[in-house]
């Protein structure tokens, strides 16, 4: 049996492991209200991540990136909720594409000059904004320029093709993986990622494993309005190696974090004992 797994079924955790959970929102959510304010969140989203054995999560902020929201108030939260938990949360600011493209650039410029260099979008709860669409090329510009990560909820195939081809040195990572049509991007596309977090017949991951390799797949919980173990069981229960599943639990995001600046110095020795 995967030692991984012979330690997570005796609830011993993940005991040695570097483990990032990338698909973390905090914050307030117009039906699930996560954490009442800046003082709750940090410290039970230390308590939850040290009982789940998880290092460090990604922190996406709450519902104010729904359309009709200040995603400006949403980005405040983030950005408080690193400055408390600095080695544990790394933040990914968002914005919202059907603003003006000059308040657009404007907060970006704001959350990176503040330490950000990760992005989260999810034009497709913000009247569907294509994901090509002119605001969001100027976002991926702005990224690329400065070597941010992105990530979305979704991205339609065609865009993903196209924008990853656009900007080869840009890291993309779609979210809600559960198998199915993007296995042939994240193969064919070296700077494109998927975050596993879904709900997916038996056997998705695997099969995504033997379609693109292990190294494209990133541990993610959508906690919390998830609890973070559920990120942690379909990779455990896996049919992978453990060589595999440690870089899905943790190596491949470090790596990507540390590439854009994002990896704090606690990750980045543990990333050099376990790499």
């Amino acid at each position: 049996m995967s030692e991984i797994l012979k330690n997570w079924i005796a609830g011993l955790g993940l005991p040695g492991l570097l483990v990032i959970d990338g698909h973390i929102h905090m914050g307030e959510w117009r039906h699930a209200a996560t954490f009442a304010n800046a003082d709750e969140a940090a410290a039970q989203s230390v308590a939850a991540m040290d009982a789940t054995g998880i290092d460090a999560c990604c922190v996406q902020s709450g519902g104010y990136m729904f359309e009709g929201m200040d995603y400006r108030l949403g980005n405040d939260f983030l950005l408080e909720l690193c400055r408390r938990v600095p080695d544990r949360l790394i933040g990914f600011a968002c914005v919202n594409p059907n603003d003006s493209r000059g308040n657009i650039l404007d907060e970006l410029s704001r959350v990176y000059d503040a330490g950000i260099r990760a992005l989260k979008l999810i034009n497709d709860y913000q009247e569907r904004y294509p994901g090509d669409g002119p605001n969001l090329m100027a976002v991926y510009e702005f990224a690329a320029r400065r070597g941010m990560i992105v990530f979305n909820h979704s991205w339609r195939q065609d865009v993903i093709e196209k924008i990853s081809a656009a900007f080869p040195d840009t890291t993309f990572i779609f979210g809600h993986y559960g198998g199915g049509w993007p296995d042939a991007v994240l193969k064919e596309r070296a700077n494109v990622y998927a975050n596993i977090w879904c709900v997916a017949p038996l056997g998705w991951l695997d099969r995504g494993i033997a379609n693109a390799g292990a190294g494209k797949f990133i541990l993610g919980s959508d906690g919390f309005l998830n609890p973070l173990s559920v990120g942690i069981g379909p990779v455990a229960f896996a049919q992978a190696s453990d060589a595999d599943k440690r870089s899905i639990l943790g190596l491949t995001m470090a790596r990507l974090l540390e590439k854009a600046g994002a990896l704090p110095d606690p990750l980045r020795r543990k990333l050099k004992e376990n790499d």
